[in-house]
């Protein structure tokens, strides 16, 4: 129940009560060093050197004199590391306390005489008397304190007080609402009633009945009436109710939230410092465990670095997690320095870390080759692309600022034309990150347009249909939290989804319908997007080459009304096309509208990528804090260009080859005068990327190799060869002359 009883500085005195969660400490003894980070937090830069009393717990002492009843609501489920009471003289060992254990601590230094604890496992009412004799205890705490007692002697018995028969035993709601009103009108000395599951009392989204709306109304009767009572401290205690409960709104509606006699206190999740402390609590046991056992000794600054590791990898974590983390490092045998991969293990359960092992070092050192050999024609986006994961195998994603250690691995916003390799590279990033067979997990956005969409990714909120079904993002990344997620065309998604984005590319988590957290800190995000590519402001200037201005792919200037955001349209006065002759325009610049081709720079198009990405967040959804976020991993992709058409066609034909090797046996080749054929007609629809050169493929060989192939089916080990193509694709089709050799 407790971590322990804590003491105050000069109880009863004229402090009024003042309680520091210590006792017997001079006012100098420091917290904790460096050199034995064991025994405590050792200062920062700036700090005293002692351990700081939660506000929150601060605040619960304050409520004890001017409210009688108290509400803790938030991280309440957690162990809390304060200075050991129980050690001897003024040392500065920290311990973990409970919930209960603070309650009970601050109790005792205000004087009160006895607790009663509402105990949910055994369904009674537990007394703990702190300095009261059974006498000052109130007689209906005591009458539960007796049969509890009769109850422990006969074994449990019957499963109630005293082993009587269950019909003779009240309802533990009469029992809580006797307690309470026992406890409450007990002219002293003060005591106190802990309700630790206060939202297991009844509905929290409807009214509740019988013994349980009676419990209800006399709690904020009783809050309204009570009176402080005679106590050891200058300023006298309430007879305190403590209800408490993970979160608000889960309580009964008949609970007085907004009454003035109930103190509402946030218990919040622990900042860094203090789970540094823990940290450094952790470290200490486990650096002297290794030591002792054979491993390396660590030094102080060894030390100090692996609990900042430990603090910073547990972000959004309680302390008794930190400590957890301790023990699951100690039962997989990590050492010290690895404490940050146990956080990790702890946090989404993937046992294996691919960024830490040789193997994707190599694979990324490589990933050049492989990702060209995967995605031709864009050798600048492949070595943007590696740059982001050389900096995310070196554990440098986002060094550079104090964010979440939590985020993504890696992000990528792949914008450029169609059919130009956006999700190839994709899936060539999943296969170098996660293996060979490894696809990414691909949303099409433009299927998330509607408003309600957002439920389809994270799950619909109780009491709705669908509830218990999850999302499909938080699904998918609950089953592979290592995992390449692909949103397609993310300009075309409603822009309520863009909460979720911002959320995760901030603190890698988003909470589902359910209430359940899943984590995206081992995820890497591909974005894709053709925004700019419709339709582009471009500038003309005497002698020079055009400079690209923003305009999006669905954006203002190809649909001014169709801003979601409901934003101001833009003035087409703002940027008129200019008329042949008009003498304003003689020797000036020259602004249109057209769209971009592979005609154009390629330093043209990325600054009309890049533009258009700007226009898109900054004012067609007038999210910028989200295109912040993309920071530097914005990647434009270029227009297939001629030079490429040979290298795309001999990987389209070699696995047109595999195919009917795979499914015929046979061989299949192209002599050189066909091969150019297909290569003219590729070259032909280049303007729609590397996709154009498959269709021309499919059209040109696969569609006439086809009908052969139907009418003659080749036996296994028959050579094929396709001599010439004749004919186009816009009169009576292709025909192919073949040459065919049994095996």
């Amino acid at each position: 129940m407790s971590g322990g009883n804590v003491g105050r500085d000069g109880a009863g005195g004229a402090d009024g009560g003042r309680a520091d969660l210590r006792k017997d400490a001079p006012p100098d003894t420091p917290q904790g060093t460096a050199e034995d980070p064991a025994r405590g937090a050792a200062p920062e830069d700036g700090d005293d050197g002692r351990t700081a009393t939660p506000s929150w717990i601060r605040e619960l002492d304050m409520a004890l004199t001017v409210y009688p009843q108290v509400l803790l609501t938030g991280n309440v489920r957690d162990q809390y590391l304060l200075p050991d009471d129980h050690a001897a003289g003024s040392s500065p060992t920290l311990a973990p306390y409970t919930l209960s254990g603070v309650i009970e601590s601050l109790c005792m230094a205000r004087g009160y005489g006895a607790l009663a604890f509402v105990d949910q496992v055994n369904d009674r009412i537990a007394l703990l008397r702190l300095s009261a004799t059974l006498q000052e205890v109130p007689e209906v705490i005591r009458e539960f304190a007796e049969r509890d007692e009769r109850w422990r002697r006969g074994g449990g018995a019957g499963g109630s007080a005293g082993g009587s028969d269950d019909e003779d035993e009240p309802d533990m709601l009469d029992r809580l609402r006797d307690a309470m009103v026992g406890v409450v009108r007990h002219p002293g000395p003060p005591v106190g009633l802990v309700v630790p599951y206060a939202a297991r009392l009844g509905s929290a989204r409807a009214p509740v009945a019988g013994e349980a709306a009676r419990l209800f109304a006399a709690a904020e009767e009783l809050g309204h009436t009570a009176r402080p009572v005679q106590g050891s401290t200058v300023v006298t205690p309430y007879n305190t109710v403590f209800w408490v409960v993970e979160r608000q709104e889960d309580l009964p509606m008949e609970f007085a939230v907004g009454s003035r006699a109930v103190r509402v206190i946030n218990v919040p999740q622990p900042p860094h410092d203090q789970r540094l402390a823990a940290a450094r609590h952790v470290v200490g046991g486990l650096a002297r465990y290794q030591a002792a056992t054979g491993g390396a000794a660590l030094d102080a600054a060894e030390t100090a670095a692996a609990a900042k590791a430990l603090a910073d990898s547990s972000h959004g974590m309680g302390s008794s997690e930190v400590m957890a983390i301790g023990r699951m490092a100690l039962d997989r045998s990590l050492p010290v320095q690895r404490l940050d991969e146990a956080a990790r293990l702890y946090r989404i359960g993937v046992l294996d870390n691919p960024w830490a092992t040789a193997a994707l070092r190599e694979r990324i050192a490589d990933g050049e080759r492989f990702l060209n050999g995967k995605v031709i024609g864009q050798p600048y986006a492949v070595r943007r692309t590696l740059e982001i994961f050389m900096r995310s195998a070196a554990g440098l994603n986002g060094a550079q600022s104090s964010s979440s250690p939590s985020r993504p691995r890696g992000t990528l916003f792949l914008s450029g034309p169609t059919g130009v390799g956006k999700t190839e590279l994709a899936k060539g990033v999943a296969e170098m990150i996660l293996g060979k067979d490894a696809r990414p997990i691909r949303f099409d956005m433009s299927e998330f347009a509607e408003e309600h969409a957002r439920d389809r990714l994270i799950g619909a909120p109780p009491g709705f249909v669908g509830h218990d079904a999850g999302g499909e993002l938080t699904n998918a990344v609950r089953a592979n939290p290592m995992s390449v997620l692909l949103f397609d065309e993310i300009d075309k998604a409603n822009p309520r989804l863009f909460d979720l984005f911002l959320q995760i590319l901030e603190d890698g988590r988003l909470t589902d319908g359910r209430g359940a957290t899943v984590y995206f800190t081992e995820c890497v995000l591909v974005f894709t997007s053709n925004l700019g590519i419709a339709t582009t402001g471009v500038t003309e200037r005497p002698g020079g080459r055009g400079r690209g201005t923003s305009a999006g792919h669905g954006g203002p200037a190809a649909d001014p009304a169709a801003d979601p955001a409901g934003g101001q349209a833009p003035d087409p006065a703002a940027d008129p096309v200019p008329q042949a002759g008009d003498p304003a325009q003689e020797g000036s610049e020259r602004t249109g509208r057209r769209r971009l081709t592979r005609h154009d720079d390629p330093a043209v198009v990325r600054q009309a990528l890049r533009e258009a990405f700007d226009l898109f967040f900054n004012e067609q959804i007038r999210r910028p804090e989200l295109r912040n976020r993309f920071g530097d991993n914005f990647i434009p992709m270029d227009f297939m260009q001629d030079k490429w058409v040979p290298q795309i066609l001999d990987k389209a034909i070699a696995s047109v080859a595999g195919r009917i090797r795979e499914v015929h046996g046979a061989e299949l080749t192209v002599a050189d005068d066909a091969w150019e054929v297909l290569r003219v007609e590729a070259t032909r629809r280049l303007d729609h990327g590397g996709r154009g050169v498959l269709t021309a493929v499919e059209s040109a060989l696969v569609n006439p190799l086809s009908q052969e192939i139907f009418r003659t089916p080749p036996k296994r080990g028959e050579r094929i060869e396709v001599a010439s193509v004749e004919g186009d694709g816009d009169g009576e089709g292709y025909r192919l002359e073949v040459n065919r050799w049994p095996g």
